[in-house]
């Protein structure tokens, strides 16, 4: 392949005849050619060729341009033309790979997050590792030597012979290569693969199998009770997964019906009121137990999935907005015609317009700067009073929105998805799922992040959403004590302070994707109205509790008997 490039003469040249340069190079098998024509010089020093008329801005002739063409011959390398290539069949191999891979990849966690605080505590195991990322680890030797005897266990319980097993795995072995990262696998070879996925998913399901049993006691003989505490929680880690498809491979033939028993371990994992009745979930077939963590918190569905009281009316407001655009488009084309033959009375207003709308944005900008999200008490309320297509959302933790007339309740499931939100005269009323935080709420809900990050994951972003949404409500351990007054947040850790910092360090620096922006809308839009902060205002100073109460229905009392004296201390009455 060869490339021809025309370069213009600099403003000065030397004198001489044509001239040839070739310089090659072995390595790279390049030659460049240059040939240069022919110039006559002038006693000033420049070429006769470039006139005064060309100093005055005439084109120079294309004659002129051809004799002064400097002709640059490049020779395409074969390791460029093998770049080239691997361009050109970049979308080949893409849909080739997707196709090979019969279950979906586990990924290692996201590098964004990977610049967490005390990443190896809250993504990588402690006491047990399942899979290639963390296997021969030294700390985690010691439970190793615990997995042939659970396999053994297994096994003989689900009337399976271990060589069986082992030729399943073994033969699907490619499968599983591509559910992991290349360079960890790499490390071993297809025998000893098959039996790292054969000890560990033969470890989980009699983990599973002891715990639904209630026959805890059949893990106390090969772990402490510490140790089984912590297992319970890395089972869920990004980093710790094995392809449910190898669990179906060692389980799918044998006498135990396995596949019940774990989704009821999994759905076991949400922590549901004594008062409350637990609801049966439909989960589908997962990638990982992460995966079916994910679904069961969120009711067996993605989080793109909306109330259903809501549906209608957000798809009335997008009706009504796009009517509304369509008439602002009309009245501005009617505008233009009415200025069309005024030119400098359209200009005026057109840029009077533009400068107001600047100083705007510039004003919104300079506000958010100053103020940010970090310090939401002094957020200003520029969403009424900015474009309508650009309205900006002043959202207020619990704590002022408790003092805008909108009060929180319990809604009546444990889903993540289970939030509404309903607006009356001055009062409203917020509805959030219930959550027991503990010790292993905040590496649950980070490698919950740390998978729908990945590409395989469902791309609704629910658990994301749910903890930015959270974030926006939990600012003070005044708000984690509202909720736990309305017995939404079940606090285990002791300190409301610790609750506060959780979500905050959770969502400190996630993406919102506003898979709940119809219920942030409808709460905007009653805080917005000023007569419900006076009336919730007035009603928290007299009427928060009894004696308030009885304090203000003494003075109208009081008020009400000293009228009437009065009206009949006047003679006459």
């Amino acid at each position: 392949m060869l490339g021809y490039y025309a370069i213009h003469p600099p403003d000065q040249h030397t004198n001489g005849d044509k001239a040839k340069m070739v310089e090659s190079n072995s390595m790279e098998e390049q030659q460049l050619i240059m040939n240069v024509g022919e110039e006559e010089v002038e006693e000033g020093g420049q070429p006769s060729s470039w006139n005064c008329d060309q100093i005055e801005g005439q084109e120079p002739e294309p004659a002129e341009i051809e004799e002064h063409r400097i002709d640059i011959i490049v020779e395409i390398s074969d390791r460029v033309r093998n770049w080239i290539g691997s361009v050109g069949n970049a979308k080949e191999r893409r849909t080739a790979s997707l196709s090979q891979t019969s279950w979906p990849r586990i990924p290692k966690v996201p590098h964004l997050l990977r610049g967490t605080k005390d990443f190896k505590k809250f993504f990588q195991p402690r006491v047990i590792s399942i899979g290639p990322y963390h296997h021969g680890k030294p700390h985690l030797h010691s439970v190793e030597k615990i997995k042939p005897l659970c396999a053994q266990e297994f096994l003989a319980a689900s009337q399976q012979r271990i060589e069986d097993v082992y030729k399943k795995i073994k033969s699907n072995i490619g499968a599983v290569r591509k559910c992991y990262d290349r360079r960890p696998t790499n490390k071993y070879d297809d025998e000893t693969l098959a039996w790292m996925m054969l000890m560990d998913g033969c470890f989980i399901l009699q983990f599973i199998l002891s715990e639904r049993k209630g026959e805890r006691e059949g893990n106390t003989k090969v772990l402490r009770v510490h140790q089984i505490s912590y297992v319970e929680d890395e089972l869920f880690l990004l980093e710790n997964q094995l392809p449910f498809g190898v669990l179906q491979l060692i389980f799918e033939e044998g006498s135990l019906s396995m596949i019940d028993k774990i989704k009821e371990y999994v759905t076991a994992r949400i922590r549901w009121p004594a008062e409350r009745p637990i609801q049966k979930i439909q989960l589908e077939e997962p990638a990982h137990l992460l995966d079916l963590l994910r679904s069961a918190l969120l009711g067996g569905h993605g989080g793109d999935k909306q109330q259903p009281e809501q549906e209608q009316e957000s798809e009335q407001e997008e009706k009504q907005k796009a009517n509304e655009e369509r008439e602002e488009e009309q009245k501005a084309a009617a505008d233009e015609d009415a200025y069309t033959n005024n030119t400098h009375g359209c200009w005026r207003r057109m840029m009077i317009k533009k400068s107001f709308l600047s100083f705007q944005s510039l004003f919104q900008m300079m506000i958010r700067r100053r103020f940010g999200r970090s310090n939401k008490n002094q957020e200003t309320h520029l969403s009424s009073q900015a474009n309508n297509n650009n309205k900006w959302q002043s959202f207020r933790h619990i704590t002022e929105l408790k003092a805008a007339g909108i009060h929180f309740q319990p809604s009546g499931t444990c889903f993540l998805t289970d939030i509404s939100f309903e607006s009356h005269f001055f009062y409203g009323s917020l509805k959030l799922p219930v959550l027991f935080i503990d010790d292993s709420t905040k590496p649950m809900f980070l490698n919950l992040v740390a998978f729908e990050m990945c590409p395989d994951a469902p791309d609704d972003y629910a658990v994301t959403s749910f903890l930015c949404f959270l974030n926006d409500l939990i600012d003070h351990p005044d708000d984690v004590k509202e909720l736990r007054s309305k017995k939404i947040l079940y606090n285990c850790l002791g300190s409301d302070d610790e609750v506060a910092q959780i979500f905050n360090e959770i969502g400190d620096g996630l993406i919102d994707f506003d898979v709940y922006k119809d219920v942030k809308d409808d709460i905007q839009k009653h805080y917005d109205k000023r007569m419900n902060t006076w009336i919730a205002q007035a009603y928290h100073d007299h009427c928060s509790s009894p004696w308030t109460i009885l304090a203000v229905f003494a003075t109208i009392l009081i008020i009400l008997l000293t009228g009437i004296q009065t009206y009949f201390a006047i003679p006459g009455n």
